[in-house]
């Protein structure tokens, strides 16, 4: 049986639930957004736990194998600010759900949630990626505003990155995500000496082509991102212009793969998204690893059987 956490609106899982099907092999969806888990019963007597939805029950020692889309209770944009008792009736979900993993910690996962978790920390990456021989584009994380513009003044460009990826309400009913951007010393100019939250800038690196790549288990999938064909997609190819930015499976060099793989390994994630930039030199550039990327984009643009490959791991 695998167990499969997501929510109801993720076509990933659809798409892998399909081809379980086809397999006819057994699976368990728990979707972990609030309308789904308003209809959800858990029962847990000290021995085993049951879970039943509007789809079906189950008997978690039924479990071999878990798939973690998502870990925590999903929320909408529109649900973030709706009263004390909607957050306790969210935390005792989130309480329940870490009591359900600790339960199937012995199991197989992709990726078990602790993992997960750890391996989203930024900072532990650079760590990770430059202790195994990566490339890493000079950086600063400060509030300091004088060491912020000495950054900015010994590097030709620079960009700042958000290390928290968010939608924020910016007016009554809109959201905005907050990209990667380029950013001058002049825009220092109203930065407070006291009271600022730390930032992280970047030196730019003049990009031939972006590099999204995926690691299921042992399997490599790396997609080039001709983000520079587009003025939209030019500095973070995440603001979407498919139309105007080829995608093309290449093959890595041997020298990155076998760092994917140690990073995996250090990581211990049999699952994550790395994303790369490639100079005009040829040379690879670290960025980061996201331990539950999404990839069906890339899987619809290059063909390459991503899901497949998941459902593998899944049942082998």
């Amino acid at each position: 049986m695998i167990l499969i956490l997501t929510d109801q609106h993720d076509v990933h899982a659809n798409i892998l639930i399909d081809q379980l099907k086809q397999d006819k092999a057994t699976y368990f969806r728990l979707n972990l957004d609030v309308n789904s888990l308003e209809k959800t019963h858990v029962k847990f007597d000290g021995t085993t736990w049951h879970i039943q939805t509007t789809d079906g029950k189950i008997d978690l020692r039924a479990v071999e194998k878990v798939w973690n889309r998502k870990t925590f209770v999903q929320l909408m944009l529109e649900e973030q600010n709706k009263g004390y008792e909607f957050n306790i009736w969210k935390n005792e979900w989130n309480k329940t759900l870490l009591g359900i993993y600790y339960f199937l910690s012995e199991k197989k996962w992709l990726n078990y949630y602790r993992e997960n978790h750890k391996a989203e920390n930024k900072y532990l990456q650079m760590a990770v990626a430059k202790k195994i021989g990566f490339n890493l584009p000079k950086f600063l994380l400060s509030n300091k505003k004088n060491e912020i513009l000495q950054f900015a003044s010994s590097n030709n460009k620079i960009v700042m990155k958000l290390m928290n990826q968010d939608f924020y309400e910016v007016e009554k009913g809109k959201f905005k995500g907050f990209y990667v951007n380029t950013i001058s010393k002049d825009d220092f100019n109203d930065f407070n000496e006291n009271e600022e939250n730390p930032i992280f800038l970047q030196e730019y690196i003049e990009k031939k082509y972006e590099i999204r790549y995926t690691v299921v288990g042992n399997e490599h999938f790396v997609c080039k991102i001709e983000s520079q064909k587009s003025e939209i997609a030019k500095t973070d190819w995440r603001r979407y212009d498919l139309a105007n930015t080829p995608h093309h499976r290449i093959s890595p060099p041997a020298v990155i793969q076998d760092q994917v793989n140690q990073l995996m390994k250090n990581l211990n994630l049999n699952y994550g998204a790395l994303d790369f930039i490639v100079d005009e030199k040829d040379q690879w550039w670290f960025l980061e690893i996201n331990p539950g990327g999404q990839y069906l984009w890339i899987e619809d643009l290059t063909g390459m059987p991503i899901t497949s490959s998941i459902k593998k791991f899944l049942l082998n």
